[in-house]
């Protein structure tokens, strides 16, 4: 796609950049009162969606709700600003919002929760743009119904892969099936982009997926699920990190996460991982492994923001930035509700 072409969604675009917040202003937010932090996120781009929302008080699923309105009508201004194969990389590229939305549904029904309440803050609102109506499946009674009742490409994705959830009693298993749907489809897209566009979205994308067959990696070293089901588990793209090939075989092989992580080739991930080991053999939890690959996700995507002038590097940098901001400052929001100090907000963030 040639300058010319880039120039409308351009400028919308660098018209928003700057309203993404500093980090001052971040670190700001976290430290507040519970009673300063809505006036002080008032002070910011997001209050004309606040304020359209009702937003008066402190109320974390609100203000969740409203910041991820937000995000999906950036997306949708894209689009409508964009056409060709351009247009079709941020509408797959949208889509995995609306996996989350299936994510979440899942959690819910398998773990028989009944608070829907709570997961209408999960819900980005991407019905509109992909004429799904997700919004009922709330009200099936169980995984089986609820799969029973998805739309395509969705039910028969899940339809598939769900007599394995039958026998293991792992969502992994559920999960990996919609994000093997939905990574497909972005990557088969990239292939209609242009050279230097293709390679553009498939340095960010593609480090996405790479986080994400990692985490799978521990995440299935930390169940004790045996090497001989890991290859399954994790998905079939890579950017950096290829898990179909020989030089993994030593970390799918491993006793445990530290010895995966020790074992695994060398990569920008590797060092991040064994920067934070000794938090996990302190906190046993995988949790600060994602943080830190998430804020090494954010750094690739700061660089790539910076680092081109008008073409899809962009428009892909803002929006993947924003999507990181309005979780962080859903977690601030949430830690706020619940009188968290400082220190426990800022173990929430991700990429902060």
């Amino acid at each position: 796609m040639g300058v010319s072409n880039y120039a409308n969604v351009y400028a919308r675009i660098r018209a928003r950049v700057g309203d993404i917040i500093a980090e001052g202003k971040i670190r700001e937010l976290i430290e507040a009162r519970p009673s300063d932090f809505l006036p002080l996120l008032m002070d910011t781009a997001y209050k004309e969606q606040l304020t359209r929302a009702g937003v008066t008080t402190l109320d974390a699923r609100r203000i969740e709700a409203a910041l991820k309105a937000e995000l999906v009508s950036q997306y949708v201004m894209v689009l409508r600003s964009t056409k060709g194969p351009i247009r079709g990389i941020f509408y797959e590229i949208l889509r995995r919002l609306e996996v989350k939305n299936l994510k979440a549904l899942l959690r819910t029904k398998a773990t028989d929760t009944r608070t829907y309440a709570g997961v209408e803050t999960l819900i980005f609102p991407v019905e509109d743009v992909f004429k799904r109506r997700m919004s009922k499946l709330k009200e099936v009674d169980s995984l089986a119904d609820l799969i029973s009742h998805m739309e395509s490409p969705y039910r028969e994705v899940l339809a598939n892969a769900y007599p394995e959830y039958e026998t293991t009693g792992r969502l992994l298993v559920l999960e990996r099936a919609l994000d093997e749907e939905i990574c497909g489809a972005i990557w088969e897209q990239t292939e209609e982009l242009g050279g230097d566009d293709r390679e553009i979205v498939r340095k960010i994308v593609g480090t996405e997926l790479d986080l994400t067959n990692i985490m799978t990696l521990l995440r299935c070293k930390a169940e004790g699920i045996p090497p001989s089901k890991i290859r399954s588990y994790v998905l079939p793209y890579a950017y950096r990190v290829d898990f179909g090939a020989d030089a993994l075989n030593e970390p799918v092989m491993a006793e445990n996460v530290a010895a995966a992580i020790r074992a695994m080739p060398t990569s920008p991930y590797t060092d991040v991982l064994i920067r934070v080991l000794p938090l996990y053999d302190t906190e046993k939890t995988l949790i600060p492994f994602e943080d830190a690959l998430w804020r090494h996700f954010a750094t690739v995507v700061r660089k790539t923001l910076k680092g081109y002038p008008i073409n899809i590097g962009t428009i892909i940098g803002f929006l993947y930035l924003k999507e990181l901001e309005i979780q962080n400052l859903c977690s601030i929001a949430v830690g706020k509700e619940n009188n968290l100090t400082a220190e426990e907000i800022s173990k929430l963030m991700l990429a902060s």
